[in-house]
């Protein structure tokens, strides 16, 4: 039996770049710990309109910081949550860089139908482990959760409110 090897950093993300830099590219990848692709359809109008409320929230309450769709190196592959946000500064030290060389300080997963629970726990965790203060996972139903290190939060320790429309639903 062949046992798999993790890529080292600097090799996920010169196989990141020439993915990004290639015209038959994907629109929605991600490459796991190995490299490989893993491939996403592209976000609905819906979930798309779930992200753009998450994100204006997130900029009402934090700063003006929150984006969609940014790449981030984690301990499990390069992956792209829905949204993140950090604070001016740290988006300052990693100007011009892609994929961001570390997890922001809040990441936000906005499920679809296709999502799988271990998979949301894999990049919940995944991010956390790479320095996210907190990660939101946003469910079907328009359910919010938090999670920290410890695990699931009542409430969020970064005092974020996120209530979103139920017609978003």
């Amino acid at each position: 039996m062949q046992v798999e090897s993790v890529l080292d950093v600097n090799s996920l993300v010169r196989r990141w770049r020439e993915l990004a830099s290639a015209p038959d590219s994907p629109d929605y990848y991600e490459l796991n710990e190995f490299g490989e692709v893993i491939m996403s359809p592209r976000p609905t109008n819906d979930h798309q309109r779930i992200v753009t409320a998450v994100t204006s929230a997130l900029n009402q309450q934090l700063g003006p910081e929150a984006v969609h769709e940014v790449s981030v190196m984690t301990d499990r592959g390069i992956r792209v949550p829905d949204v993140v946000w950090m604070n001016a500064e740290r988006w300052a030290q990693v100007k011009g860089k892609t994929p961001l060389p570390f997890v922001p300080d809040v990441c936000v997963e906005v499920l679809s139908p296709g999502n799988t629970k271990e998979e949301v726990t894999m990049k919940a965790n995944a991010y956390l482990r790479g320095g996210a203060s907190e990660v939101i996972v946003v469910g079907l139903r328009g359910e919010v959760e938090f999670f920290g290190t410890e695990g699931k939060r009542a409430a969020s320790a970064l005092g974020i409110q996120l209530t979103l429309p139920a017609s978003l639903f």
